[in-house]
């Protein structure tokens, strides 16, 4: 009868809960830590446009440094995060022998860019793209075989690197109204929409 019973720890000394902790506070960390992350998208000028539009008052450069969630068009380069993102070409097909889309739909073919332009790594993923169609549903990239040759695959760009490559949708017929949205990160709440009509 004399036997004790064991004691248990309480939750907050168990290993696995620090473990959590800890890995709660990298991420909340890693996420706040880069300055450009809260500045939302902005659009990068060429040279060229830049030295015509140096006579513009302060003004209106704020303005243009203060877009956020806004639209861009196909060949604009915008800049998220430390990365410049630009939508190069949009084709439209009808698939192949082997893949072709349901009736009523047609292929969206998708040529973008990724260049980095911050001090750190950043990683890029094909699944950061979503389009969205008149209709409002907003959908993944498809598993399409027309463009398997030259698809955007994902891995890491060192800075000053850049990669290009094609993403694939599946969307109704001459629909007018699609976009191309870009989510750079799981954790972020910024977002790029560019016009591909």
């Amino acid at each position: 009868m004399s036997e004790e019973k064991k004691k248990k720890k309480p939750f907050y000394k168990k290993w696995w809960v620090w473990l959590i902790v800890i890995i709660l506070a990298i991420g909340i960390f890693g996420s706040s830590g880069d300055d450009e992350a809260s500045d939302g998208p902005e659009k990068v000028e060429s040279e060229e446009a830049e030295e015509t539009e140096s006579d513009e008052t302060e003004e209106s450069e704020d303005e243009e440094e203060a877009i956020e969630d806004a639209e861009f068009g196909v060949g604009e380069k915008v800049k998220l995060d430390g990365q410049v993102v630009e939508v190069t070409e949009v084709e439209k097909s009808q698939g192949s022998d082997f893949d072709t889309p349901s009736d009523g739909n047609e292929y969206v073919i998708v040529h973008v860019s990724i260049e980095n332009n911050g001090e750190d790594d950043i990683s890029y993923n094909p699944f950061n793209f979503k389009m969205k169609n008149s209709n409002g549903q907003i959908e993944d990239q498809g598993l399409i075989t027309v463009d398997s040759d030259t698809s955007l695959s994902s891995g890491d760009l060192a800075p000053g690197g850049n990669v290009s490559g094609t993403l694939s949708f599946e969307q109704p017929k001459d629909d007018e109204g699609l976009q191309l949205i870009f989510e750079p990160g799981f954790w972020g709440t910024d977002e790029i929409i560019f016009n591909l009509n």
